[in-house]
């Protein structure tokens, strides 16, 4: 995990100069050393702060190619490094470091952007090819390494975080169009919350030079067509399957326990979490590291400590407390660069920065296991749609009567398209996406009731959700929005505490089996990731493999007066006096009921009121202010469902 930049001019005049300004936005990811080159053109500038995992004497960057006519940054890590440098070394590459990131630059040399389907891991980096007067940048293929870029000046600007853009000259404005997409479905793969500032989406490269700037995929999530999906076996043929998928998960996390310095993870109580320890405690030394919260209702501590002696790997606690939230709430969100809807992210900081305390750098962690191993309540349903016709019959009545109830448009259209509404989406519109319309002002509440984030991301997808199964296209929606947009950010939080976390469970190989697993296997003991659960029995306790699916969530805010008082006091503040989405007043009335309800009453309105929190502390800690509405309509894509600028 390291941080970069790069500006293209394709009239030249770049300076050393222009990179001073970014590069200080990126040294909290990269504390152990940094480096610069501007071409001699003045037409490229690469900048790159370092977090020493591999190689850490000889892994300095930007490392040159032959002759230094290509120059290549890198942020993250490419995993079975070693046999492609032993291949590129037979065919002649000679190497001027020994890390894993120069193999992306001879890859590159010898075969283009072809080079990305010898890549394997999380890596965003970005390279310039003298030769061609090309800039051309990629980023990994679920989205783990963020990149960013926007035009400013006739220049293009490329990091590894947003602040970086701002430092760059970005202009500091809302995309009201994007907010409304994060309340519906979530940010697209291609945006963010500023206008004018985009993500290079997952599985993308992008290529500028004097023609313009051009984003194509690489690769999608590939399920397979229904028809082509296998039957649920026998015997056999299960315990074959468990066996590839317990080969590939232990293969996913021994690549990701490579590293020149110790190697950590995260446990909690849950299966994914779990299955990392017990994998990577194979292959290298190992301290796991629980958060331990004062609230019992949210404490999963005992249960951990009860597994890492089950796994025989050293074991630390950290404690949260809930009176933290509150003054951790704006350095969180400035970190993630991202909105919060419930505190699991403040106490994400929090857990790195201890972790990174106690001398650690690398950390494995349990993220993309519900993803790939479809885990969420939500995605259960999705996969009953799926199994069962009389299920999918009853939800079809369900939706004739909500239909002629009236949906809003970006409901009609996935409706219309998949012929049913995905789990994880319903559950959104009934939690947040119609109960802060209360709180809106009423011209962002208009906007929000007429957009449409589902078609764009409908139409992008259209190959890849033909024919599929509705679990899988529901997961495809999901890895094209919530997942980048939201869960991801994390990656931003760990590494403002210089630490890098690593997710084996978000590794292309691992899906590639998972993905060809016959639906009715998923939930066969009735507990759900039937294949996870069943392929890790024989290493992991009894009250792990049978336990119910708990997600990663802090004890909620709203319960404490002292924050409920904290809010009350923001509404009188500029800051939210000059928001474009939240009516001081609707959001003082809230507070005012809420401080007179007992805590256990609470709780529904955490997630609307983060979201007041946390929109107010970025427009604070980025001085945002309101800009024209982007519209989000197809005509913002470019070549292949993706955004050409």
């Amino acid at each position: 995990m390291c941080g970069i930049v790069a500006i293209f001019s394709a009239d030249g005049g770049l300076d050393p100069a222009d990179l001073n300004a970014p590069m200080a936005d990126l040294r909290p990811r990269g504390p152990d050393g940094e480096g610069t080159w501007v071409s001699p053109t003045g037409r490229a500038a690469l900048g790159h702060t370092r977090l020493a995992v591999i190689a850490p004497a000889s892994g300095h960057q930007p490392i040159a190619g032959p002759r230094g006519a290509v120059r290549l940054v890198v942020n993250g890590e490419f995993y079975d490094y070693r046999a492609i440098r032993r291949e590129l070394r037979a065919e002649g590459c000679r190497f001027r470091t020994a890390s894993d990131s120069e193999i992306a630059l001879h890859l590159y040399l010898r075969d283009g952007h072809r080079a990305l389907e010898r890549l394997r891991g999380e890596f965003a980096f970005v390279l310039w090819d003298e030769r061609r007067g090309t800039l051309f940048a990629a980023r990994d293929r679920f989205g783990v390494k963020p990149l960013y870029y926007t035009e400013h000046a006739g220049r293009l600007h490329l990091a590894s975080e947003i602040k970086a853009l701002l430092s760059c000259g970005a202009d500091a404005r809302w995309d009201t169009a994007s907010f409304a997409a994060h309340l519906q479905l979530g940010l697209p793969a291609d945006r963010t919350l500023l206008a004018g500032v985009r993500q290079l989406p997952p599985g993308c490269y992008l290529e500028a030079d004097a023609r313009g700037t051009r984003v194509r995929p690489y690769w999608d999530l590939d399920y397979p067509p229904t028809a082509e999906l296998p039957p649920a076996g026998g015997p056999g043929q299960l315990e074959e399957h468990l066996g590839a998928v317990r080969e590939q998960v232990d293969e996913a996390v021994r690549l990701r326990t490579v590293a020149d310095v110790p190697v950590a993870c995260h446990l909690s109580g849950g299966l994914d979490s779990s299955t990392i320890a017990a994998s990577a405690a194979r292959h290298t030394r190992l301290t796991a590291f629980t958060v331990a919260f004062d609230d019992p209702a949210f404490d999963e501590s005992a249960i951990a400590r009860r597994t890492a002696a089950r796994l025989g790997i050293a074991h630390r606690e950290i404690a949260c407390r809930r009176d933290r939230f509150a003054d951790q709430l704006a350095p969180t969100v400035r970190a993630g660069e991202m909105v919060q809807e419930n505190s699991h992210g403040i106490a994400r900081y929090l857990h790195s920065a201890h972790i990174k305390k106690e001398g650690f750098t690398v950390v494995l962690a349990g993220e993309g296991g519900d993803e790939v191993f479809v885990g969420y309540p939500q995605s259960r349903k999705d996969l009953a749609l799926s199994l069962s016709a009389g299920a999918r019959a009853r939800a079809a009545t369900g939706y004739a009567r909500l239909a002629g109830q009236g949906l809003p448009p970006y409901l009609c259209a996935l409706l219309g398209t998949l012929g049913f509404l995905p789990g994880w989406i319903v559950d959104r519109h009934l939690k947040v996406t119609q109960p802060v319309t209360a709180l809106l002002r009423p011209d962002f509440a208009a906007e929000l009731a007429a957009a449409d984030a589902a078609t764009p991301l409908l139409d992008a997808g259209a190959g890849q959700l033909a024919g599929r199964a509705p679990v899988h296209q529901s997961g495809y929606l999901f890895a094209k929005s919530w997942l980048p947009g939201y869960l991801l950010a994390a990656e931003r939080l760990d590494s403002a505490q210089a630490v890098e976390v690593r997710l084996p469970f978000f590794d292309h190989h691992l899906f590639d089996v998972v993905r060809r697993t016959p639906l009715a296997w998923y939930d066969k003991d009735g507990a759900g990731k039937y294949p996870l659960r069943a392929a890790m029995r024989d290493r992991l306790p009894r009250e792990v493999t049978e336990g119910q699916k708990r997600g990663f969530f802090a004890p909620p805010m709203v319960d404490d007066d002292a924050m409920l008082a904290g809010l009350r006091a923001l509404t009188e503040e500029p800051v939210l006096k000059d928001s474009p989405f939240f009516d001081p007043h609707a959001v003082r009335t809230l507070l005012d009921r809420l401080a007179t309800a007992p805590a256990a009453r609470r709780a529904g309105s955490e997630r609307l009121l983060q979201l007041v929190a946390s929109t107010c502390a970025l427009a604070g800690a980025f001085g945002l202010s309101a800009g024209a509405p982007a519209h989000l309509t197809p005509s913002h894509r470019g070549l292949g469902g993706h955004p050409r600028v």
